[in-house]
């Protein structure tokens, strides 16, 4: 029944050339030769009397037959692979990719709670300002990633939409209540591809003809941050980064209600919601949103 399937190592070296679209690097993937695996590959042809792959100069592209036999093999081995997990008894892990801010600011402080729910799973958190790829990396099982609707991406789902505030210590809110300059720290956006919301378009909009004092721009919304937490002036940021901050009292809102839209954040699964640990985090994940401030807990529409 399985005699033109070959060996199982064959499938797997197979299944990474055809994700990748390379042999090199689906050689670099699985610490073998390209020579290897391209022998691995000619094998599988010849067994199965039909080209997978067309070669080209520099990538490999699949053939009809060749993309019929990795979606077979990435769903095939996905399963021996949770299988082999639920076997071995071992804490089953969760690879959750995103932004660095929005790792550290609001999905760390909260895994806890996730782990007193589902404590036979483990999270590592990979974080990465750019988008990641969830069908060339396998590894990563979820991206939540921030900006505009991604309907090109499978599985994407709303998660939270956050507005833009100025906070800081209560110091610094009250020297700005009374018209004293204070600096504004932002920070300078790293996805070109979005419209900036800036510190800029609040004044003017919310206090036009003031005049304030210096402004600063940082490359991490951490740093924005911390500045406003050492009392060194006034934050433009995200209340949801700042959520922690505002709860400890350790920041203030200035002028709360003045506020700017700004995007939303967007679950990715890259089609493999129905997985037992993703829909269990996903589980999770809402019930925790439905649990906070409208303000700051309500999906996108």
């Amino acid at each position: 029944m399985y005699e033109r399937l070959g060996s199982l190592n064959g499938i797997r070296v197979f299944e990474a050339a055809a994700r990748l679209g390379s042999f090199k690097a689906a050689a670099g993937e699985l610490h073998i030769t390209p020579t290897a695996v391209s022998h691995q590959i000619r094998n599988l042809e010849q067994r199965l009397d039909t080209a997978l792959f067309e070669r080209h100069t520099r990538a490999v592209s699949l053939t009809g037959a060749g993309a019929l036999l990795a979606d077979a093999a990435r769903r095939s081995l996905q399963t021996l692979a949770d299988a082999v997990e639920e076997i071995a008894g071992r804490p089953e892990t969760l690879t959750i990719n995103t932004t660095s801010a929005f790792a550290t600011l609001w999905l760390v402080p909260r895994l806890p709670a996730f782990y007193r729910a589902c404590p036979d799973l483990r999270v590592v958190v990979q974080s990465d300002e750019r988008p990641v790829d969830l069908e060339r990396q396998r590894q990563v099982d979820i991206a939540i990633r921030y900006g505009a609707p991604p309907p090109q991406e499978a599985g994407a789902e709303p998660l939270l939409r956050e507005t833009f505030g100025l906070y800081g210590s209560a110091a610094c809110v009250a020297r700005a209540a009374r018209g004293e300059p204070v600096p504004l720290f932002e920070t300078r956006w790293q996805n070109r591809e979005l419209p900036p919301v800036t510190a800029e378009q609040w004044l003017a909009r919310f206090e036009p003809g003031e005049q304030r004092a210096e402004r600063y721009r940082y490359d991490q919304e951490l740093q924005v941050i911390q500045a406003a937490l050492a009392g060194q002036g006034l934050a433009f940021a995200s209340e949801l980064l700042v959520e922690s901050a505002l709860q400890n009292g350790w920041l203030q809102p200035y002028r709360e209600a003045c506020r700017l839209p700004g995007f939303g954040y967007y679950l990715l699964t890259g089609g493999r919601g129905g997985r037992p640990k993703i829909a269990r985090f996903r589980a999770w994940l809402r019930e925790l949103l439905g649990q906070l401030p409208a303000a700051g807990g309500k999906p996108p529409d």
